[in-house]
């Protein structure tokens, strides 16, 4: 039996006021909160439905999911302030020629990403509408974040071309980041903190769902070198195999995939309009 069920059938057959708790990833947090993620409208009604028929529902994540949420909001700001000064720049003289030009370069870099997701996309629709296909009930493919902010590469090569420190009203970026960035990225570390409970023996509410007294970490490798997923997307399963809670939300095809194999007695809930996809890769496995 499929160990996954998607949105609408989990919240179909959820109880009034039921209790439970849901392990989710790093992708459903980002989803939740950028309206930019494609992704985002699936995940709020999900999560809008469900608040409306239990207040019992309890989130956990891991330190892991921390790290990747905040790194994608590190990019997400850096990028929307990086464009943001270039613009103001066009008024009044805040950055150097240098810092314009590379700016502009990496933009390119970033436009030409967004041209290739967009040709790739429809590549694949066209595809399937030639084999008569009904593409609307299908996700076609995941559009990569990459195509939306600038990469750690790109943000480098930005960066090296500030100087340090504020010349005269040309602006540093120590100091654009204390201005832009570091202010944000701590207000959504609260915010997440105050979202979920972290999977760890120390945390109060967690412990309670421990079936082990210790985390074999080496697990993490083990699943990972079973269906070769991410580390990270190990490290979830891993802690999730440690715990009595059933339920782990999540957006990532690798998660589902790992899941079906190494954690056969856990629930993955994940898109509906996935499931058909899903069922096609893992059907004989």
């Amino acid at each position: 039996m499929a160990n996954r069920i998607g949105f609408k059938e989990f919240i179909k057959h959820l109880g009034k006021d039921q209790e439970l708790q849901l392990i989710v990833d790093a992708n459903v947090i980002i989803a939740a909160r950028d309206k930019n993620h494609k992704d985002h409208r699936t995940v709020r009604e999900f999560l809008s439905e469900l608040s409306s028929i239990t207040q019992q529902a309890t989130l956990f994540t891991t330190v892991t999911t921390k790290s990747e949420f905040l790194e994608y909001y590190r990019r997400k700001i850096l990028t929307e302030g990086i464009l943001e000064i270039y613009n103001r720049n066009k008024d009044e003289q805040i950055i150097s020629k240098a810092v314009k030009q590379e700016i502009e370069n990496q933009v390119r870099a970033r436009n030409q990403r967004q041209k290739r997701e967009v040709e790739k996309q429809e590549r694949i629709e066209q595809l399937l509408v030639s084999h008569s296909i009904d593409t609307t009930e299908i996700e076609i493919e995941e559009f990569s974040v990459d195509a939306n902010y600038f990469k750690d590469s790109e943000i480098k090569a930005i960066k090296k071309a500030f100087r340090g420190r504020d010349v005269g009203k040309e602006t540093g970026w120590l100091k654009f980041c204390e201005s832009v960035l570091l202010s944000k990225l701590h207000g959504l570390e609260k915010l997440l903190d105050e979202l979920c409970h972290y999977l760890t023996t120390r945390d109060e509410v967690s412990r309670q769902y421990f079936t082990r007294a210790e985390v074999e970490w080496r697990m993490a490798t083990q699943i990972c070198g079973e269906t070769g997923m991410g580390y990270s997307d190990a490290m979830i399963l891993n802690m999730a195999n440690h715990t009595s809670i059933k339920y782990i939300v999540t957006l990532d095809f690798d998660l589902v995939y790992g899941g079906h194999v190494s954690a056969k007695d856990k629930i993955l809930i994940t898109p509906t309009d996935r499931l058909k996809g899903y069922k096609t890769v893992l059907r004989h496995m």
